[in-house]
């Protein structure tokens, strides 16, 4: 039986507990998000792939068996992608399937593994196999579940993590009538089979706990209008956005200065458009800290909560027909509220804090610090609610209604 400590919920088990699966070269069960592929597969680090272990996914798995490898060694073995243009939902990085030289057809469990450890060998060439064959290489983005949410990513990251080399063998999971199993399924087949059972979504969480993702490269003085603050500009590991941190006065002198985690909205903070509360927030969140002397502000470029500028825009024509918020991004195939704030509190660490009084109206900006193992405490949650509107008094009732936004019954008079 698994401890309690070793779960990171009823469904899921700790990453750590998979990282010591995976340490002792036993399969696991990797599950991504319920609106993305909403799949379970086994997973193995290369270096254990055995044919005892394949016909095991085989058997129970039922799906396709793959192998995930980093783009050099793909280079190297000169494995090509599988079609020039990639217009699968995901992008799933198909190569070429291969068996090695020595298989008489490659479809066996001894033969797929017999590729399988070929392709780790750095001593390997393209001549050692034959094309196409029966294990189909995924080639891996660099930075692995930060940079893409797959079970491709996923694969490389866990070997990885729990010092194996950089490859791993995975194979999809359906049920007994060839359907996607589904979450209760896939929980029982790690309970009947004694398998860590983990979230693509949780391990993304470990990895943004675990590692310095940011990097402070530049600095300068801000005199505003609210006062004299400090900008500091980022970088991020594996991704594009520079985030940015406004300070003002001695954080270190005050135990638990104000702090604003706050997303970009091109419209709300440069225009101030009056369908949303955003630039009203920004301003007010400056003039308390400028009341204070102290404090900062943490500006995220997660446009339309995290879907971007033109996607909130589409957002908003869908909303001008009748469509609420949440109603809105759900029809555009996104969720309610795409954000995550690990980097926001990456940031937070990175300017020297550990506690905090939050200004936010949003439950779960909150639940970031607490469930995120960041070691930063919001000691207080201080709302910031500016006037409503005629016009944003719906989007903010959405907000209130459906997104737990601690936000007054009647938002205007």
């Amino acid at each position: 039986m698994i401890h309690s400590e070793e779960r990171m919920s009823d469904q899921f088990s700790s990453i750590d507990a998979a990282i010591r699966a995976f340490r002792d070269g036993k399969i696991v069960i990797v599950v991504d998000a319920e609106d993305r592929e909403n799949e379970g597969d086994f997973i193995c680090a290369a270096e254990d792939a055995t044919p005892e272990s394949i016909n095991f996914m085989i058997t129970h798995g039922r799906g396709q068996v793959c192998m995930s490898v980093l783009p050099d060694v793909a280079r190297r073995l000169e494995l090509p992608m599988m079609v020039e243009s990639n217009s699968t939902p995901l992008g799933t990085a198909f190569t070429i399937p291969v068996d090695h030289v020595s298989a008489r057809t490659g479809i066996t469990a001894a033969e797929r593994a017999e590729a399988v450890s070929a392709i780790l060998d750095p001593e390997s060439s393209p001549h050692d196999f034959v094309r196409p064959g029966h294990l189909f290489p995924l080639i891996a983005k660099e930075g692995g579940v930060l940079r893409r949410a797959g079970h491709t990513e996923a694969t490389i990251d866990l070997a990885r993590l729990s010092g194996k080399q950089p490859s791993g063998v995975l194979c999809e999971i359906l049920d007994v009538d060839g359907n996607r199993a589904d979450r209760d399924a896939l929980q029982t087949l790690a309970k009947q089979h004694g398998l860590e059972i983990i979230s693509i979504e949780e391990l993304i969480r470990y990895r943004r706990t675990k590692e310095k993702l940011v990097e402070r490269v530049a600095e300068a003085d801000l005199p505003t209008k609210w006062g004299n603050f400090r900008i500091l500009g980022y970088n991020v590991r594996y991704e594009s956005q520079q985030p940015i941190v406004f300070t003002m006065g001695d954080l270190q002198a005050t135990e638990a200065p104000l702090v604003r985690l706050h997303s970009s909205c091109f419209t709300g903070d440069l225009i101030d458009s009056l369908r949303c509360d955003c630039g009203d927030q920004l301003h007010m969140a400056l003039g308390m800290i400028s009341e204070e002397g102290v404090g900062a502000v943490v500006y995220l470029p997660q446009e339309g909560r995290g879907i971007g500028l033109v996607q909130k825009i589409r957002a908003y024509a869908l909303q001008d027909t009748g469509l609420d918020t949440v109603e809105a991004n759900l029809a555009l195939g996104f969720p309610a509220d795409s954000r995550d704030y690990g980097i926001g509190i990456q940031l937070l660490k990175d300017i020297g804090l550990s506690k905090v009084r939050l200004l936010t109206n949003n439950p779960k900006k909150t639940d970031a610090f607490i469930y995120g193992g960041f070691d930063l405490e919001v000691v207080d949650q201080v709302p910031i609610q500016p006037l409503p509107n005629k016009y944003n008094e719906q989007y903010l009732a959405t907000k209130r209604d459906k997104m737990g936004h601690n936000l007054p019954k009647r938002c205007s008079s």
